[in-house]
C-alpha cells in the first residue's frame, strides 16, 4: 500500500509540472547564442550590446514597435558572452510568446545612457530566420540588409596613399607632414576603393595615424563616407592652400592637435596608418580612438615625394558574426 501511495505521489508531481490548468503540456521556448570576433566595448564610453527580435505579424511589420529586447550582453576579455553583471548569457524570450513570429534578429550597440525600449541606430549584426530541423536559426552578419549591406565589398577593397602637403600650396613642400589617400601627386585619383556610405548609414569611415614608438599618440586624419571626397577634419592644415578632394590631412600648424600629443615632424619616422569602420553616433572619448573594426593598416615607409604606398586589408580578420538558435521543448 505504501508503494502504491508513493507511486501516486510521484505521478502527481510530474503532472503538475508538465501540464497547464487545462491539462495540456505547454512548450517552453529556449535559445542559444554564440559570437565570433565580437569584441569587448567600454559600457561607459561606447555602450552596451543588445539582442533584438523583430516580430512579423498582422500588427507589426518590422517597424520600431515590432522589436522585442532579448537582453543586453557583454563580451568578456576571454571572448565569452555574459550578461551585464558577468554571468552567462542566454537570449531572454520573456517578451516573445511565439518564436515563430520572429522574422529576424539584430544586435545593436546601445550608447551610454540610452534606455529606450527600441534599438539604437548603431546596428552591428543582423540576420533573417531559417528553419533547420526543429530549430529556428538566425545567422547574423554585417552584410544583412538592415545593417550594412556594402560591408560585403570591404574584403576586396584596397587603400593607397602618398605623403604630400597640398595645403602649403605646393604638395612637395614639407611632404613628410601630410598624408592623402590618392594615387597621384595632384590628388585627382582616389586611393581608396571602399563603397560610398549613405549619410543615413549607422557607420562611417575614419583614418588615423598612430605613433609606433608610443601608441597612445593617435592622430585623427578625419571621418568620411566617400573615398572620392574630403573628410571632416582640417584642424592642423594651413588655410589658403589646396585641399584635395580625397581623405587626407596636413599637420603644419604648431601645437596641433595638442592635448599632450606631440607635433608630427616627419611621417617618415616610425608611424603607421589605420582606417577603421566607426559607429556614426559615437560620443565623448570614443571619438578619439579607433573602433575595433579595422579595414586597413600598414606602416609608413621612408620614401621620396610621389611614392605610392599601400595598406593591407584586414577586414576578414576582424569582421564579427553571431548565431541565435531558438526552439520549443
Amino acid at each position: 500500500m505504501n508503494k502504491l501511495r508513493a507511486a501516486f505521489f510521484l505521478l502527481s508531481i510530474i503532472f503538475i509540472f508538465s501540464c497547464n490548468d487545462s491539462g495540456v503540456v505547454t512548450p517552453q521556448n529556449k535559445g542559444t547564442f554564440s559570437v565570433t570576433r565580437l569584441e569587448a566595448i567600454d559600457k561607459n564610453v561606447v555602450g552596451t550590446y543588445e539582442l533584438w527580435g523583430s516580430l512579423i505579424t498582422a500588427n507589426f511589420d518590422h517597424d520600431e514597435n515590432a522589436f522585442r529586447s532579448m537582453g543586453r550582453f557583454a563580451i568578456s576579455i576571454t571572448g565569452s558572452v555574459t550578461d551585464t553583471s558577468g554571468n552567462p548569457f542566454t537570449p531572454n524570450l520573456g517578451k516573445i510568446s511565439n518564436i515563430n513570429n520572429v522574422g529576424d534578429i539584430i544586435i545593436t550597440i546601445q550608447p551610454p545612457g540610452y534606455n529606450d525600449t527600441i534599438p539604437s541606430n548603431i546596428k552591428i549584426l543582423g540576420g533573417a530566420k531559417q528553419l533547420i530541423g526543429s530549430e529556428i536559426v538566425f545567422d547574423l552578419t554585417m552584410s544583412y540588409e538592415d545593417i550594412l549591406p556594402s560591408s560585403a565589398q570591404f574584403g576586396s577593397s584596397s587603400a593607397d596613399f602618398i605623403l604630400a602637403s597640398p595645403t602649403t600650396g605646393t604638395a612637395s613642400s614639407q611632404y613628410q607632414k601630410g598624408i592623402w589617400f590618392t594615387k597621384d601627386t595632384s590628388g585627382s585619383t582616389a586611393g581608396i576603393t571602399l563603397p560610398t556610405l549613405p549619410d543615413t548609414a549607422d557607420w562611417t569611415y575614419q583614418a588615423w595615424i598612430i605613433d609606433n614608438s608610443n601608441s597612445s599618440n593617435i592622430y585623427n586624419i578625419g571621418r568620411f563616407d566617400n573615398p572620392s571626397a574630403g573628410d571632416n577634419n582640417q584642424q592642423c592644415q594651413l588655410s589658403g592652400g589646396l585641399t584635395w578632394a580625397v581623405p587626407g590631412h596636413d599637420w603644419l600648424q604648431a601645437n596641433c592637435p595638442g592635448g599632450g600629443v606631440p607635433d608630427i615632424v616627419s611621417l617618415n619616422n616610425n608611424y603607421r596608418v589605420l582606417i577603421s569602420l566607426e559607429p556614426r553616433y559615437e560620443q565623448g572619448t570614443a571619438l578619439s580612438v579607433p573602433f575595433y573594426l579595422t579595414l586597413f593598416t600598414g606602416n609608413i615607409s621612408a620614401v621620396s615625394f610621389g611614392s605610392i604606398q599601400g595598406l593591407s586589408n584586414s577586414f576578414s580578420q576582424v569582421v564579427p558574426t553571431a548565431q541565435v538558435r531558438l526552439s520549443a521543448n
